[in-house]
């Protein structure tokens, strides 16, 4: 029991380790030093690691949440000394914290206290005696552990757990910003919590045939996130009309009429329910929703995901299919049993449609299909692929158009490369025809919302990208983790090799004028020189530099708009920076000339 050992020793023994002045903290009930007695029940190795793992913290965190882990201590002190022999079966023993201990003594011998079994008993010292015990002795009325333990440890909110597991939002209500500063973590946060009368009441009132097909719907993530709150607010903090925004930059309209209170006219039934990141208010209704046109301007689009029988559990366990909307998502599904599930969402001619797979874990169990509004399948994508060729999860796809009716040869797959196994980390590529941009690759996006890149590294990662006739330009955002290991690869619809930008020790170059649909493997573009000149980054946001000019070398520079006219002039020495902040976005020429005469031309894409 060496852990909580030292925590009592800490805490209640504070000489034993020599401890400077300022300790035990102020209000500190004994010391176990002294010549007071006292019976201490001594949680073992087991239960502190599950109150860590509880907590959400780790060890040392954990000691030193000082107003947490003096009250609970306290709960294990008893005055007095109480050998196993008097601990009577049905006896209450009042201990230092305040609340009393219930004594139960089983048919075979064995002692209990709240729950708690007695493994080692009467260590006896002269002071007092020490039973060591296998869990932690919890008082009653404190705060859960997190705002995710309160809601999995209420029998009311099986539905609100079931979502929120189902939009990967657990472990940011189990994160600790109040007590943990030693890393990022979401929250604390305020969880407006319907029950699960509410969802079904919800359900029906909406049309859904059971709160299952709710929760399997595509509305779930956003009717969640319009229920959390990223800041801790109990009910003395809420007054009529303040109004708080959700998770989903979402207004929540607080209202107060006496004792009442309403948050978008949902009623708060239970307030106040405390965890020690956050706080919980349980509704009696789901807040209103307004669900979105179920068709656009082409009609709506089907997803059908798939998911083998496995050993590895239930569901896609955390991976997820996101779909974005000209940069914008919105839907994000996941799977929560085998075989299969749908979900469907408008389209609008003239926008791009993007699928991408987020693998977490077992990706090559997983697949999909992307059904149009006629029922043809768009694109289909297994984690099983045919014998012979090498297994990987499902792949994402770019740049659909609905109701498109330019001609496309088909679909071309552009594979990333990473030496260093980073997964291209921070770094993507937009694909620009000479009318619009047809698909923005950008790998580690924020898939759960948190604020943060979601990291999946790998080797080499392939995605299809539908291809229109004309001419094309690939243009790199290079990555942020060793980008002279990483490259690329374009293969047109017939397979055919196109580009050829993986370069070992160079930056990924941005290649331009492609002409996929019209190209074969007899013309493809292969850099090989390291020594040209390439601007980074690009796409450019405030500044670039000129890579391949010498450290002492000076140039000038002259950038063109698609017009011919000269927009800026700069002269400069080596990789001096180039300031475009105030330049408007789009597409330019770069026009370099050095000091000896050699002159480039250079495509620059402005964000």
């Amino acid at each position: 029991a060496y852990s909580s050992a030292y925590a009592f020793q800490s805490y209640f023994g504070c000489t034993f380790f020599g401890q400077t002045a300022g300790w035990p903290p102020a209000g500190t009930p004994a010391n176990l030093e002294g010549l007071d007695e006292y019976t201490v029940f001594l949680p073992n190795g087991s239960a502190i690691d599950g109150l860590q793992q509880l907590m959400n913290l780790n060890q040392f965190d954990l000691l030193y949440f000082t107003e947490g882990m003096l009250a609970g201590l306290s709960y294990h002190m008893v005055p007095g000394i109480y050998l196993a022999e008097d601990l009577q079966d049905g006896a209450l023993l009042p201990t230092v914290e305040g609340q009393d201990l219930a004594v139960s003594v089983l048919d075979d011998g064995g002692i209990m206290l709240n729950g708690a079994t007695i493994l080692h008993e009467d260590i006896v010292a002269f002071n007092g005696v020490i039973h060591v015990i296998d869990e932690i002795l919890v008082p009653a009325g404190y705060p859960g552990a997190t705002t995710w333990d309160v809601i999995v440890q209420s029998p009311e909110h099986t539905v609100l757990e079931e979502a929120l597991l189902a939009e990967n939002l657990d472990q940011a209500l189990r994160g600790q910003p109040i007590l943990n500063d030693n890393e990022p973590a979401e929250g604390p946060f305020t969880v407006f919590a319907p029950t699960d009368l509410a969802f079904e009441i919800f359900a029906e009132a909406n049309g859904f045939s059971s709160v299952e097909e709710l929760l399997g719907s595509q509305f779930i993530d956003d009717i969640v996130r319009a229920h959390l709150v990223v800041s801790v607010y109990e009910s003395e903090d809420l007054t009529d009309g303040s109004v708080l925004f959700s998770y989903n930059n979402e207004p929540i309209n607080v209202g107060v009429e006496g004792e009442s209170i309403t948050a978008n006219t949902a009623p708060v039934v239970d307030p106040d329910v405390l965890a020690y990141n956050g706080v919980v208010h349980v509704l009696g209704e789901v807040m209103p929703f307004e669900f979105p046109d179920a068709e656009g301007t082409c009609g709506a689009w089907t997803v059908v995901m798939t998911c083998d029988p496995s050993d590895f559990g239930v569901g896609w366990q955390g991976s997820s299919l996101h779909v974005y909307a000209d940069g914008e998502e919105i839907a994000a599904e996941t799977m929560m049993s085998n075989g299969t599930e749908s979900f469907s969402f408008p389209v609008d001619e003239g926008s791009r449609i993007d699928v991408v797979y987020n693998d977490v874990e077992n990706g090559l169990l997983h697949g999909y299909s992307l059904l149009d509004a006629s029922g043809q399948v768009l694109f289909a994508s297994s984690g099983f692929n045919p014998p012979g060729t090498e297994s990987q999860p499902p792949l994402s796809i770019y740049g659909l158009r609905p109701c498109a009716e330019s001609a496309s040869c088909g679909l071309m797959e552009v594979t990333f490369f990473d030496g260093e196994g980073y997964g291209w980390y921070g770094g993507g590529m937009e694909i620009y025809s000479d009318v619009q941009l047809e698909a923005s690759i950008f790998f580690n996006p924020d898939f759960n919302g948190d604020g943060y890149y979601d990291y999946a590294g790998f080797s080499s990662r392939t995605a299809f990208v539908s291809v229109p006739e004309g001419e094309l330009d690939f243009v790199v955002s290079s990555p942020l983790a060793y980008p002279d290991q990483c490259g690329y690869m374009v293969r047109n619809p017939d397979e055919d090799l196109v580009v050829e930008a993986n370069v070992q020790g160079q930056f990924p170059q941005s290649v331009f004028n492609v002409d996929v649909c019209g190209s074969d493997a007899s013309n493809a573009r292969e850099l090989e020189s390291v020594g040209d000149w390439v601007v980074h980054p690009n796409p450019a946001v405030a500044s670039f530099r000129i890579h391949g000019v010498g450290d002492q070398e000076s140039w000038s520079a002259q950038l063109f708009g698609l017009d011919g006219k000269c927009i800026l002039e700069r002269q400069g020495v080596g990789a001096e920076p180039v300031l475009v902040e105030d330049l408007a976005p789009g597409v330019y020429q770069l026009l370099v000339q050095s000091g000896e005469g050699l002159v480039q031309a250079i495509r620059l894409v402005k964000k």
